[in-house]
């Protein structure tokens, strides 16, 4: 199908907002993914590291991080799959820190692809059909430019992410450490050195900290 065809069904199914069913949710996950791909491919971009950004979205949405401190089967070393390293977060008990419902894991995933396609120098959608469809996830409309690093407020180049997608990192606004949960409203692309810079802190405590900082070396 067309990116413009994906963008009618993937509008249909964000009307549901988020009462989506977890059928609709993957239905609206592959869309918004194979979207994503063809629209950066149609545009010039190359298709294998589009791949490892895409691998890494999902890491970050749908997947936990390693969810054992070490393998059962090679201690100290977390393994593929089940065995220690990453896990669907539905999988997990409700009480683990990294758990998500499986409707709450896509849509924070999805979410990350629209920051993505909301970043600066990402290709213009063919149309508007879903730019104002999803406010129920996002703080901004889906158009190159609007998005910002949440911490340092300064654009994030798609083309630096797509080059290496080490660039950004998933971050928390209430950390998953500190109580927080994995869900849209909690959760963000930012850049490495943003993530770095919070660490284990909400972002209003790091925002506290940098203007009490601020104010000792009077500058505000």
């Amino acid at each position: 199908m067309t990116v413009v065809t994906n963008l009618a069904r993937i509008k249909t199914l964000a009307e549901n907002g988020l009462d989506i069913s977890v059928e609709d949710v993957r239905v609206l996950m592959g869309l918004v993914s194979r979207t994503f791909r063809k629209h950066l491919v149609d545009n010039g971009f190359d298709s294998r590291q589009i791949t490892r950004l895409t691998t890494k979205l999902r890491d970050a949405g749908r997947r936990s991080p390693p969810w054992k401190p070490h393998s059962e089967r090679v201690p100290g070393r977390p393994q593929d799959g089940a065995d220690g390293n990453r896990i669907n977060r539905w999988l997990l008990e409700p009480e683990h820190k990294f758990y998500a419902t499986e409707i709450t894991a896509n849509l924070v995933e999805i979410k990350y692809y629209l920051q993505c396609l909301s970043m600066e120098g990402a290709p213009v959608l063919p149309n508007n059909d879903i730019q104002t469809c999803f406010s129920f996830i996002l703080e901004h409309n889906v158009e190159p430019g609007l998005y910002l690093d949440p911490i340092q407020k300064i654009p994030i180049l798609l083309s630096d992410v797509i080059e290496s997608a080490k660039v950004i990192q998933s971050g928390h606004l209430i950390p998953l450490d500190r109580g927080g949960k994995h869900e849209p409203s909690n959760t963000f692309l930012m850049l490495a050195r943003s993530n770095q810079l919070q660490g284990n802190l909400t972002v209003q405590e790091l925002l506290d900290l940098m203007g009490n900082i601020l104010h000792k070396h009077n500058i505000i």
